[in-house]
């Protein structure tokens, strides 16, 4: 009867190997799992820090919009840059450039002895009044500590320009 008994104890627990088995496969997919939360967790700092810039970078071409400067040629010297005063951690710079037509004889392909006087002379007042009224800025946001950088532009219309046509 002993035999007996010690067989059928011995057929109702687990053998090593099973054990073993088993926690080979919890272990897979445990580390799985927390490998999967912390590509979230730095998935979520970047998607942050990305919003963040954004931010930023509209702020401040919103300020931009709504209280231009001076729309003028040393304006496309030198780049303006600063820090926000929010966060230290991110800095901007701005950038100016004008508006430029390309050549009217590049654009239809043609050449200047074949195109008509009047038409060239209505491109060239379009061209010149154009550079004198529509400007580009470009706002680049920088995280200092990542790296990061984020860049918007919109045009400008210069109010102080006068428009001129020179007569035919």
């Amino acid at each position: 009867m002993a035999k007996k008994l010690r067989k059928i104890l011995n057929t109702k627990g687990f053998t090593l190997v099973e054990v073993m088995i088993s926690l080979a496969i919890f272990a897979v997919f445990a580390a799985s799992y927390l490998t999967a939360q912390g590509y979230n967790i730095s998935d979520s700092t970047v998607m942050r820090e990305e919003l963040d810039l954004k931010r930023f970078a509209e702020l401040k071409i919103n300020e931009i919009i709504v209280t231009p400067p001076e729309l003028k040629d040393s304006l496309t010297i030198s780049k303006d840059s600063g820090k926000f005063e929010e966060d230290n951690n991110f800095s901007y710079s701005i950038e100016y450039k004008k508006f430029v037509v390309p050549d009217l004889n590049k654009i239809t392909g043609g050449d200047q002895e074949a195109q008509d006087p009047n038409e060239t002379k209505i491109f060239n007042n379009i061209k010149k009044n154009l550079e004198k009224i529509i400007w580009q800025v470009e706002v680049t946001v920088k995280n200092e500590t990542s790296e990061r950088i984020y860049s918007v532009s919109t045009w400008l219309y210069n109010h102080q320009a006068q428009v001129m046509f020179e007569q035919m």
